[in-house]
Protein backbone atom coordinates (compact mmCIF):
# COMPACT_ATOMS: atom_id res chain seq x y z
CA UNK A 1 0.00 0.00 0.00
CA UNK A 2 1.32 3.44 -0.98
CA UNK A 3 1.54 6.10 1.71
CA UNK A 4 1.24 9.73 0.66
CA UNK A 5 3.84 12.02 2.25
CA UNK A 6 2.52 15.03 4.09
CA UNK A 7 3.67 18.36 2.62
CA UNK A 8 6.08 20.42 4.70
CA UNK A 9 4.57 23.37 6.46
CA UNK A 10 5.78 26.79 7.60
CA UNK A 11 3.81 28.16 10.55
CA UNK A 12 1.01 25.76 9.73
CA UNK A 13 0.92 26.78 6.05
CA UNK A 14 2.13 24.37 3.32
CA UNK A 15 5.62 25.25 2.07
CA UNK A 16 5.42 26.96 -1.32
CA UNK A 17 1.87 28.23 -0.76
CA UNK A 18 1.13 31.83 -1.62
CA UNK A 19 1.51 34.09 1.41
CA UNK A 20 -1.69 35.83 2.52
CA UNK A 21 -1.70 39.53 1.68
CA UNK A 22 -1.15 41.76 4.69
CA UNK A 23 -3.87 44.29 5.32
CA UNK A 24 -4.63 47.07 7.80
CA UNK A 25 -2.39 47.26 10.85
CA UNK A 26 -0.42 44.17 9.82
CA UNK A 27 0.59 45.89 6.57
CA UNK A 28 1.57 49.05 8.44
CA UNK A 29 3.63 47.18 11.03
CA UNK A 30 5.63 45.31 8.43
CA UNK A 31 9.34 44.46 8.38
CA UNK A 32 9.87 47.15 5.74
CA UNK A 33 8.26 49.83 7.93
CA UNK A 34 10.33 48.79 10.95
CA UNK A 35 13.55 48.95 8.91
CA UNK A 36 12.70 52.41 7.60
CA UNK A 37 11.86 53.58 11.13
CA UNK A 38 15.19 52.27 12.42
CA UNK A 39 17.09 53.96 9.60
CA UNK A 40 15.25 57.23 10.15
CA UNK A 41 15.93 57.14 13.90
CA UNK A 42 19.68 56.79 13.35
CA UNK A 43 19.68 59.52 10.70
CA UNK A 44 17.68 61.85 12.97
CA UNK A 45 20.11 61.17 15.83
CA UNK A 46 23.15 62.08 13.69
CA UNK A 47 21.31 65.13 12.35
CA UNK A 48 20.54 66.26 15.89
CA UNK A 49 24.17 65.80 16.92
CA UNK A 50 25.36 67.81 13.90
CA UNK A 51 22.91 70.65 14.51
CA UNK A 52 23.80 70.87 18.21
CA UNK A 53 27.52 70.83 17.43
CA UNK A 54 27.10 73.55 14.82
CA UNK A 55 25.05 75.79 17.11
CA UNK A 56 27.06 75.26 20.30
CA UNK A 57 30.50 74.50 18.90
CA UNK A 58 33.46 73.21 20.88
CA UNK A 59 34.21 76.35 22.88
CA UNK A 60 32.79 77.23 26.26
CA UNK A 61 31.64 75.12 29.18
CA UNK A 62 29.42 72.86 27.07
CA UNK A 63 31.28 70.15 25.16
CA UNK A 64 29.45 68.77 22.13
CA UNK A 65 30.32 65.83 19.92
CA UNK A 66 30.72 66.17 16.18
CA UNK A 67 28.81 63.90 13.79
CA UNK A 68 32.21 62.44 12.86
CA UNK A 69 32.57 61.01 16.36
CA UNK A 70 29.90 58.43 15.47
CA UNK A 71 31.35 57.33 12.12
CA UNK A 72 32.68 53.74 12.28
CA UNK A 73 34.94 54.27 9.28
CA UNK A 74 36.81 56.89 11.25
CA UNK A 75 37.76 53.99 13.51
CA UNK A 76 39.12 52.06 10.51
CA UNK A 77 41.21 55.04 9.41
CA UNK A 78 42.66 55.79 12.84
CA UNK A 79 43.16 52.16 13.89
CA UNK A 80 46.82 51.96 12.83
CA UNK A 81 47.81 55.13 14.66
CA UNK A 82 45.93 54.02 17.77
CA UNK A 83 47.56 50.56 17.79
CA UNK A 84 51.04 52.03 17.34
CA UNK A 85 50.48 54.31 20.33
CA UNK A 86 50.09 57.55 18.43
CA UNK A 87 46.58 58.37 19.63
CA UNK A 88 44.05 59.18 16.92
CA UNK A 89 44.29 61.11 13.66
CA UNK A 90 42.53 64.40 13.01
CA UNK A 91 38.69 64.33 12.88
CA UNK A 92 38.58 61.06 14.85
CA UNK A 93 38.12 60.12 18.49
CA UNK A 94 38.09 57.00 20.63
CA UNK A 95 34.34 56.91 20.05
CA UNK A 96 35.03 56.05 16.41
CA UNK A 97 36.81 52.90 17.53
CA UNK A 98 33.91 51.97 19.82
CA UNK A 99 31.38 52.41 17.00
CA UNK A 100 33.69 50.46 14.66
CA UNK A 101 33.78 47.52 17.08
CA UNK A 102 29.97 47.66 17.30
CA UNK A 103 29.68 47.61 13.49
CA UNK A 104 32.09 44.68 13.19
CA UNK A 105 30.33 42.70 15.93
CA UNK A 106 27.04 43.34 14.11
CA UNK A 107 28.61 42.02 10.90
CA UNK A 108 29.84 38.94 12.76
CA UNK A 109 26.45 38.23 14.33
CA UNK A 110 24.04 39.40 11.61
CA UNK A 111 26.16 39.85 8.50
CA UNK A 112 26.08 43.34 7.00
CA UNK A 113 22.97 44.42 8.89
CA UNK A 114 24.69 47.67 9.88
CA UNK A 115 24.57 48.77 6.24
CA UNK A 116 20.98 47.68 5.73
CA UNK A 117 19.49 48.91 9.00
CA UNK A 118 21.68 51.59 10.56
CA UNK A 119 23.85 53.38 8.00
CA UNK A 120 22.50 56.94 7.53
CA UNK A 121 24.07 57.37 4.09
CA UNK A 122 22.52 54.10 2.99
CA UNK A 123 19.20 55.52 4.22
CA UNK A 124 19.71 58.62 2.06
CA UNK A 125 20.27 56.45 -1.01
CA UNK A 126 17.19 54.39 -0.16
CA UNK A 127 15.10 57.56 0.05
CA UNK A 128 16.33 58.76 -3.34
CA UNK A 129 15.51 55.37 -4.88
CA UNK A 130 12.07 55.36 -3.23
CA UNK A 131 11.42 58.87 -4.56
CA UNK A 132 12.44 57.71 -8.03
CA UNK A 133 10.07 54.72 -7.82
CA UNK A 134 7.23 56.97 -6.62
CA UNK A 135 7.71 59.48 -9.46
CA UNK A 136 7.91 56.69 -12.04
CA UNK A 137 4.69 55.21 -10.71
CA UNK A 138 2.86 58.55 -10.91
CA UNK A 139 4.33 59.87 -14.18
CA UNK A 140 4.11 57.41 -17.10
CA UNK A 141 6.46 59.44 -19.31
CA UNK A 142 9.25 59.29 -16.72
CA UNK A 143 8.58 55.60 -16.09
CA UNK A 144 8.89 54.90 -19.81
CA UNK A 145 12.06 56.98 -20.07
CA UNK A 146 13.74 55.21 -17.15
CA UNK A 147 12.71 51.82 -18.52
CA UNK A 148 14.20 52.69 -21.90
CA UNK A 149 17.40 53.90 -20.26
CA UNK A 150 17.72 50.69 -18.23
CA UNK A 151 17.03 48.55 -21.30
CA UNK A 152 19.76 50.28 -23.27
CA UNK A 153 22.09 50.05 -20.29
CA UNK A 154 21.77 46.28 -19.92
CA UNK A 155 24.95 45.87 -21.95
CA UNK A 156 26.81 47.49 -19.07
CA UNK A 157 25.77 44.64 -16.75
CA UNK A 158 29.00 42.83 -17.62
CA UNK A 159 31.00 45.42 -15.68
CA UNK A 160 28.84 45.14 -12.56
CA UNK A 161 30.86 42.34 -10.97
CA UNK A 162 34.31 43.88 -11.68
CA UNK A 163 33.12 47.26 -10.39
CA UNK A 164 32.13 45.70 -7.06
CA UNK A 165 35.83 45.14 -6.33
CA UNK A 166 36.42 48.90 -6.48
CA UNK A 167 35.34 49.33 -2.85
CA UNK A 168 38.23 47.10 -1.69
CA UNK A 169 40.67 49.32 -3.55
CA UNK A 170 39.08 52.37 -1.89
CA UNK A 171 39.35 50.62 1.50
CA UNK A 172 43.05 49.83 0.98
CA UNK A 173 43.77 53.38 -0.21
CA UNK A 174 41.96 54.95 2.75
CA UNK A 175 43.61 52.74 5.38
CA UNK A 176 47.14 52.83 3.94
CA UNK A 177 46.88 56.56 3.20
CA UNK A 178 45.82 57.35 6.78
CA UNK A 179 48.61 55.11 8.15
CA UNK A 180 51.30 56.68 5.95
CA UNK A 181 50.30 60.34 6.10
CA UNK A 182 48.57 60.55 9.46
CA UNK A 183 45.38 62.16 8.20
CA UNK A 184 42.16 61.13 6.43
CA UNK A 185 43.08 60.93 2.75
CA UNK A 186 39.58 59.60 2.05
CA UNK A 187 37.72 62.48 3.72
CA UNK A 188 38.00 64.85 0.75
CA UNK A 189 36.07 62.44 -1.50
CA UNK A 190 33.76 61.02 1.15
CA UNK A 191 30.14 61.76 0.09
CA UNK A 192 28.91 61.40 3.69
CA UNK A 193 31.36 64.07 4.86
CA UNK A 194 30.26 66.18 1.88
CA UNK A 195 26.67 66.15 3.20
CA UNK A 196 27.77 68.03 6.32
CA UNK A 197 30.24 70.20 4.43
CA UNK A 198 27.30 71.42 2.38
CA UNK A 199 25.62 72.56 5.57
CA UNK A 200 28.70 74.72 6.17
CA UNK A 201 28.55 75.95 2.54
CA UNK A 202 31.80 74.16 1.81
CA UNK A 203 32.17 72.55 -1.61
CA UNK A 204 34.83 70.17 -2.87
CA UNK A 205 35.50 66.91 -4.67
CA UNK A 206 33.35 65.10 -2.15
CA UNK A 207 30.40 67.24 -3.25
CA UNK A 208 30.86 65.98 -6.80
CA UNK A 209 30.98 62.36 -5.56
CA UNK A 210 27.84 63.00 -3.49
CA UNK A 211 25.98 64.47 -6.47
CA UNK A 212 26.99 61.56 -8.73
CA UNK A 213 25.95 59.04 -6.08
CA UNK A 214 22.51 60.56 -5.50
CA UNK A 215 21.78 61.00 -9.21
CA UNK A 216 22.90 57.41 -9.88
CA UNK A 217 20.61 56.24 -7.05
CA UNK A 218 17.65 57.43 -9.11
CA UNK A 219 18.40 54.56 -11.49
CA UNK A 220 20.50 52.04 -9.54
CA UNK A 221 19.77 51.35 -5.87
CA UNK A 222 22.60 51.75 -3.37
CA UNK A 223 25.16 52.78 -6.01
CA UNK A 224 27.75 53.85 -3.45
CA UNK A 225 27.23 50.72 -1.36
CA UNK A 226 27.60 48.41 -4.35
CA UNK A 227 30.75 49.85 -5.83
CA UNK A 228 32.68 52.27 -3.64
CA UNK A 229 31.87 52.12 0.09
CA UNK A 230 35.05 51.19 2.02
CA UNK A 231 33.13 50.61 5.26
CA UNK A 232 30.83 48.15 3.49
CA UNK A 233 33.93 46.41 2.15
CA UNK A 234 35.36 46.05 5.67
CA UNK A 235 32.16 44.84 7.33
CA UNK A 236 31.43 42.60 4.34
CA UNK A 237 34.70 40.76 4.82
CA UNK A 238 33.93 40.22 8.51
CA UNK A 239 30.40 39.07 7.62
CA UNK A 240 31.95 36.05 5.90
CA UNK A 241 32.51 34.66 9.41
CA UNK A 242 28.85 35.07 10.39
CA UNK A 243 26.89 31.86 10.99
CA UNK A 244 23.68 33.58 9.82
CA UNK A 245 22.69 33.30 6.17
CA UNK A 246 19.72 33.12 3.83
CA UNK A 247 18.72 29.90 2.13
CA UNK A 248 16.46 29.55 -0.89
CA UNK A 249 14.38 26.39 -0.80
CA UNK A 250 14.10 25.34 -4.45
CA UNK A 251 11.04 23.17 -3.81
CA UNK A 252 9.05 26.12 -2.51
CA UNK A 253 10.55 28.75 -4.83
CA UNK A 254 8.86 29.39 -8.20
CA UNK A 255 11.79 31.46 -9.55
CA UNK A 256 9.55 34.49 -10.04
CA UNK A 257 12.57 36.79 -9.38
CA UNK A 258 10.53 39.08 -7.10
CA UNK A 259 13.22 38.65 -4.44
CA UNK A 260 15.95 39.68 -6.87
CA UNK A 261 13.96 42.75 -7.88
CA UNK A 262 13.49 43.67 -4.21
CA UNK A 263 17.21 43.34 -3.39
CA UNK A 264 18.71 46.86 -3.18
CA UNK A 265 22.16 45.44 -3.85
CA UNK A 266 21.15 43.72 -7.08
CA UNK A 267 22.02 40.20 -5.96
CA UNK A 268 20.59 37.28 -7.99
CA UNK A 269 18.67 35.84 -5.05
CA UNK A 270 16.23 33.75 -7.10
CA UNK A 271 19.04 31.68 -8.65
CA UNK A 272 21.18 31.20 -5.54
CA UNK A 273 21.09 28.23 -3.21
CA UNK A 274 22.46 30.19 -0.27
CA UNK A 275 22.92 33.94 0.02
CA UNK A 276 26.25 34.56 1.74
CA UNK A 277 27.57 37.33 -0.48
CA UNK A 278 29.74 40.03 1.09
CA UNK A 279 27.45 42.49 -0.71
CA UNK A 280 24.34 41.33 1.17
CA UNK A 281 23.34 44.12 3.58
CA UNK A 282 20.98 41.98 5.65
CA UNK A 283 17.96 44.16 4.89
CA UNK A 284 15.71 41.08 4.42
CA UNK A 285 13.68 42.89 1.75
CA UNK A 286 13.88 39.74 -0.38
CA UNK A 287 12.30 37.67 2.41
CA UNK A 288 9.61 40.28 3.00
CA UNK A 289 8.70 40.50 -0.69
CA UNK A 290 8.84 36.77 -1.45
CA UNK A 291 5.27 35.62 -2.21
CA UNK A 292 5.85 31.96 -1.26
CA UNK A 293 5.87 30.39 2.19
CA UNK A 294 9.26 28.93 3.14
CA UNK A 295 10.98 29.86 -0.12
CA UNK A 296 13.49 32.16 1.61
CA UNK A 297 14.49 31.57 5.20
CA UNK A 298 17.14 32.71 7.66
CA UNK A 299 19.45 29.88 8.70
CA UNK A 300 22.17 29.32 11.28
CA UNK A 301 25.13 27.19 10.33
CA UNK A 302 28.89 26.89 9.97
CA UNK A 303 30.36 29.98 8.28
CA UNK A 304 31.52 29.07 4.79
CA UNK A 305 32.10 30.94 1.56
CA UNK A 306 29.05 30.66 -0.66
CA UNK A 307 27.05 32.42 -3.31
Amino acid sequence: MTTLAHPQTTKGVPTGAVKPRKRGLAALLSHHSFRRLTQFAVFAFILGIAIRHTLVGEAGAVVTASWEAYCPFGGVETLYKFITGGGTISHTHLSNLVVLVAALVTALVARNAFCGWLCPFGFMQDMVSSFSAFVQKKVPAIRKGVKTLKTRGKKLAVIDRPLRFLKYIVLAWAVLGAACYGFMVFRDVDPWAAVWNLAELSLGLGTVVLAITLVASLFVERTWCRYACPLGAATGLVSKLSPVYLKRESEACKSCAICTTACPMGLPVHTATTIKSVDCIGCLECVDECPREGALELKLGIPVIGK
